[in-house]
């Protein structure tokens, strides 16, 4: 029996590059501890890696662009 102890609270996940990022793999962590996910994703070239991987967490999972290396 898996505990929920992040039930009801919402995690913003920052840095998820691929499958492999340690990023990734906190996120999947809090999916399975009961949070619900907000993600960024760092510029164009890294987004439709982003989407994919959000994607299994449903189609609701929120996905915001964030690139703070310029104004």
């Amino acid at each position: 029996m898996t505990q929920q102890v992040l039930a009801g609270k919402i995690g913003l996940v920052f840095g998820v590059a691929n499958k492999r990022s340690i990023a990734w793999a906190i996120a999947k962590a809090w999916a399975a501890a009961g949070a619900h996910l907000i993600f960024n994703y760092q510029g164009e070239r890294i987004k439709e890696n982003v989407e994919e991987l959000v994607g299994e967490f449903g189609e609701k999972t929120p996905l915001f662009p964030c690139d703070v290396s310029s104004d």
